[in-house]
């Protein structure tokens, strides 16, 4: 079969050897650093994790928009696989900054909201689910 990305095959190879390699250093980085606590009390492997994968997303599209020649395999091995599973942060980040470097504000303010802030409330709802207060 193929995509408009390409073979399948190839899609689903270049997603998952990416997702596996992005989800060990994460995993890594929340066993060595979550039980540290340093200046606030907070798992510090997730917040290293976070911030690390936001800017690798952002040197990986500033340089991918820069080399139209990169095939697609490439962009879905790092954009979709290594960092999705780094963090899903960083999806919901890239996604944004292609609304703001394409000048659609108010959709990167209602994407942002809708995501960073839904996911919150669906988190807590998750928890008060199981608890039996929904």
């Amino acid at each position: 079969m193929i995509t408009r990305d390409g073979p399948l095959w190839m899609v689903i190879l270049a997603v998952t050897s990416g997702a596996a390699m992005g989800a060990m250093i994460r995993w890594t980085l929340t066993y060595l650093f979550n039980e540290k606590s340093w200046f606030f009390t907070a798992p510090m492997g997730t917040l290293i994790a976070n911030l690390c994968a936001a800017y690798l997303m952002g040197m990986a599209l500033a340089w991918l928009m820069t080399r139209p020649e990169i095939g697609p395999n490439f962009r879905l091995f790092v954009i979709t696989g290594f960092l999705g599973a780094f963090s899903t942060l960083t999806a919901v980040l890239g996604e944004n900054l292609h609304f703001m470097l394409t000048g659609q504000w108010l959709s990167a303010l209602i994407h942002f909201l809708l995501h960073i802030g839904g996911s919150f409330v669906s988190l807590v709802c998750g928890v008060l689910t199981i608890r039996g207060h929904l």
